[in-house]
């Protein structure tokens, strides 16, 4: 669908009066871009000579950095095909029915995955900053902001949905795991900032 198609059709549907693509895709689209740049910091910091101590640590932050990008990529299009089923199951399907339930945790899991993959590439990040190419610590900046607007712009998706799921356990179960996030990510991100800024001021 979009991943596979020009980024202009994309923001222009994102821009219309269109149910999708909506706010859960351009998380998506925002973790992708800061995943983007680790690898390509890891991609100038491996075979660089100055960093040839660090060559083992970028293969494995390049490998991951990687998998992220390409499961966020894939979460762009899943989160507008769910929502999708949702819209559409909305008006045929009665407001105390199972399959209701079914489709909210459906277009719930996307943003739910973006969340868990964004607060795992943002403790990757901060690898980066140590061991990555000192030239591009502004990407590497740029890669942890846009990686906590990626968690937090995918959590509101995550408990818009949570609001009209009746399965109590289930909802439990989802802010059990996104609460603790939602206090270290921030943290974690202002920490990632102030080495950056400590390189930049060397």
């Amino acid at each position: 669908m979009y991943i596979n198609g020009p980024i202009k059709d994309y923001l222009n549907d994102l821009a219309a009066k269109k149910p999708a693509p909506g706010g859960g895709s351009a998380a998506a689209l925002a973790g992708a871009i800061g995943v983007s740049l680790m690898s390509m910091v890891a991609n100038y910091t491996a075979g660089n000579p100055k960093y040839k101590v660090n060559e083992a640590e970028m293969a494995d932050i390049l490998k991951r950095s990687e998998k992220y990008r390409a499961g966020l990529q894939a979460l762009i299009d899943k989160d507008v095909e769910a929502y999708a089923r949702l819209s559409s199951g909305m008006k045929k399907v009665a407001k105390d029915s199972p399959e209701l339930d079914k489709l909210f945790k459906e277009a719930m899991e996307p943003p739910f995955e973006m969340c868990k993959i964004a607060a795992e590439a943002l403790g990757l990040c901060k690898r980066l900053v140590g061991a990555g190419n000192k030239n591009l610590i502004t990407d590497t900046a740029i890669a942890a902001i846009m990686l906590e607007s990626a968690f937090f712009s995918a959590k509101f998706n995550v408990y818009i949905n949570l609001k009209y799921i009746k399965d109590i356990d289930f909802v439990g179960g989802i802010h059990k795991v996104l609460s603790p996030l939602e206090k270290s990510i921030p943290e974690l991100k202002e920490e990632i900032l102030e080495m950056c800024e400590d390189v930049i001021s060397r």
